[in-house]
């Protein structure tokens, strides 16, 4: 398959997939905007759908963090506690980083009703990255989130290096010896 085809499908199963692993979604935005289809972006795509597909049968194994279905929240989920935080956090900063005239374009956009201040801003929120399916509503929530985190201001994007691929087995707590153990295995 063309690296071209070959990018758009496994960037749908990772949208999909961070959907249903309940991923943050500031990480969302923050990979969705990085990587475009770059060929040089082979390497991370491949390395987060794995990550993602390990989350997904790990969180199905343990049933009680069971991935969920669309639009259905796990009841108790820690990751899904950790999602709403990180939205709450976002609607905080609507304020902050929207106009009035942005806000209120916004909220006609997502059909939010004109309530209370607080409310609308976190139903703006709620509202973002809620659509996998959906290559506009993706594109969108990561504009929005990207300007409510900042990413926007300095007319950068983080760089790809925040993503550094780290080899170590997740399971081991402390600080992986990594290439001094090889280095010395390879002495013997």
């Amino acid at each position: 398959m063309a690296w071209p085809l070959m990018f758009e499908d496994q960037r749908q199963q990772i949208i999909m997939l961070w959907h249903l692993c309940h991923v943050s979604i500031v990480h969302r935005t923050q990979f969705y905007l990085l990587f475009r289809g770059d060929p040089a972006d082979q390497i991370y795509m491949e390395v987060e759908l794995r990550r993602l597909t390990w989350l997904e049968q790990h969180l199905a194994e343990l049933g009680n963090a069971s991935p969920a279905l669309l639009g259905d929240e796990p009841a108790g989920s820690v990751s899904s506690r950790a999602l709403k935080q990180e939205r709450e956090y976002l609607a905080k900063r609507v304020s902050s980083k929207l106009t009035a005239e942005e806000r209120e374009m916004l909220y006609m956009k997502w059909d939010i009703e004109p309530e209370g201040k607080q409310r609308r801003r976190l139903q703006l929120v709620n509202k973002l990255w809620t659509d996998p399916l959906n290559k506009q509503h993706v594109q969108e929530s990561a504009e929005i989130v990207a300007k409510l985190v900042g990413f926007c201001e300095s007319g950068e994007h983080a760089s790809k290096e925040m993503f550094q691929l780290h080899f170590e087995s997740p399971s081991d707590k402390k600080t992986w010896m990594g290439w001094n153990l090889i280095s010395n295995l390879l002495h013997l």
